[in-house]
């Protein structure tokens, strides 16, 4: 086949994929959004109230009884974070992100209950990775929301 001919095959298939406004990525959802945010505070506040509990003088050992509503409720919010983003089509980034946390809220719960007692240490090591994983799913919810010109170098 002549060099022009597969030149000219390239560029209709160029040109035919430029119109078919293929989406690989999920639209943004501020309802997603607003609901990362919510759930953020809620497990940052949780474990502010653990490391505060442990600051106490003659602190005893947090008892798992103590903040088992809080670990229910929590990981609830969790898990309709989860429904929402597994409910979204070409939403495979965030849908890990919301998974990842629910895994580590569950593993640490059930840690928890298991002790008996939840370490000082580890509650902080546990906020800030929670904390990354929030701000990672933001970040992915956020890039959505680009505008086109933004989103794709070959409109520019």
């Amino acid at each position: 086949m002549p060099l022009w001919r597969l030149l000219a095959a390239g560029l209709l298939l160029s040109l035919l994929c430029a119109c078919t406004g293929l989406k690989l990525v999920a639209d943004h959802d501020a309802e997603a959004a607003k609901g990362i945010t919510e759930t953020s505070a809620e497990v940052f506040a949780f474990y502010d109230k653990l490391i505060d509990a442990r600051a106490e003088p003659g602190s005893a050992k947090l008892a798992y009884a103590g903040y088992a509503a809080d670990w229910g409720r929590i990981e609830t919010r969790i898990r309709v974070m989860e429904v929402r983003e597994a409910a979204r089509p070409l939403n495979a980034e965030s849908q890990r992100i919301a998974r990842t946390i629910l895994e580590f809220w569950q593993k640490y719960r059930a840690a928890h209950q298991k002790n008996g007692d939840y370490p000082a240490a580890l509650a902080a090591i546990h906020r800030d990775r929670f904390q990354r994983l929030f701000t990672a799913a933001l970040v992915a919810e956020r890039a959505k929301g680009l505008a086109t010109a933004d989103a794709d170098p070959g409109k520019d």
